[in-house]
């Protein structure tokens, strides 16, 4: 079972073995979408509100913002489920 600590402890320990692709906009985003998740009482699909996000974390530009989501699905840290 994943956990608030646990989901937490992988990104960081992912986080030092890749120094060289890991930027503060991943991290941010990334805990954004815990926190988000969490509010919604940990629902295993939830749609991120884009707008919201950004404005969370400060991201100005949706193809930053989109890049940024984009890496961190790459990274297997999020499954992006189209409908």
């Amino acid at each position: 079972m994943l956990d608030i600590y646990n989901l937490s402890r992988n990104w960081f320990n992912w986080s030092f073995e890749n120094p060289d692709i890991v930027k503060p906009n991943h991290t941010a985003l990334y805990f954004f979408c815990i926190e988000y998740c969490n509010r919604l009482g940990w629902k295993e699909k939830f749609g991120l509100p884009t707008t919201m996000a950004m404005e969370a974390i400060g991201i100005k530009s949706y193809n930053t913002y989109k890049k940024t989501l984009d890496e961190i699905v790459s990274f297997g840290f999020i499954q992006m489920i189209e409908t």
